[in-house]
């Protein structure tokens, strides 16, 4: 008796639960309705077996068919050849898409080892393959450098690849020059 209960729970088990689910489902989703929603995500994109680049969110929002992802309160690390943190940033908001292209929003700290600076923002756009950090023309930037320079304006550029910054409009700051022990 126990066998034929066994046999039967087991066939009424498999005819109820199946992970056979229908793709044509997910292709059918609204564009206003997320692919998955997760909360405390951290992913690390590795280069070579070490550690490139690191991002953690409270909470990641995924848009197959806009082939997007929000996060929300991230932080982010860029790591060097030997481990160490050589970028850090966070905000409140990031928009990222497949491309790597990304719109950054809300209270926008970071810092690079390699620049010896950082940068405050409310807003950010960044196009992976210009590697171009901007503004929107009316958006204040703060840029601190390490050797105490200070340097606001609005219509913000940094170029990456020629390691250049340009502010449009509304500059204003100090440059330091020479060392600390001068």
């Amino acid at each position: 008796m126990k066998k034929i209960l066994f046999s039967v729970l087991i066939i009424f088990l498999n005819f109820s639960c199946s992970l056979d689910y229908d793709s044509s489902f997910s292709d059918s989703l609204d564009e206003s309705i997320p692919t998955s929603r997760l909360y405390g995500v951290k992913r690390v994109q590795v280069q070579g077996g070490q550690p490139k680049v690191t991002f953690q969110a409270e909470e990641a929002i995924v848009w197959e068919k806009r082939e997007e992802t929000e996060l929300i309160k991230f932080v982010f690390n860029e790591f060097g050849s030997g481990r160490d943190v050589i970028t850090t940033g966070e905000a409140e908001y990031l928009l990222i898409s497949d491309n790597n292209d990304a719109k950054i929003q809300g209270h926008i700290q970071g810092y690079s080892l390699r620049n010896e600076a950082s940068v405050k923002a409310e807003n950010l756009s960044w196009l992976d393959e210009k590697r171009e950090l901007s503004s929107m023309e009316e958006s204040r930037v703060t840029i601190m450098m390490d050797n105490g320079s200070l340097l606001e304006g609005a219509g913000f550029v940094a170029d990456l690849y020629t390691n250049t910054t340009i502010f449009s409009s509304g500059i204003g700051g100090s440059l330091e020059s020479g060392s600390k022990d001068e």
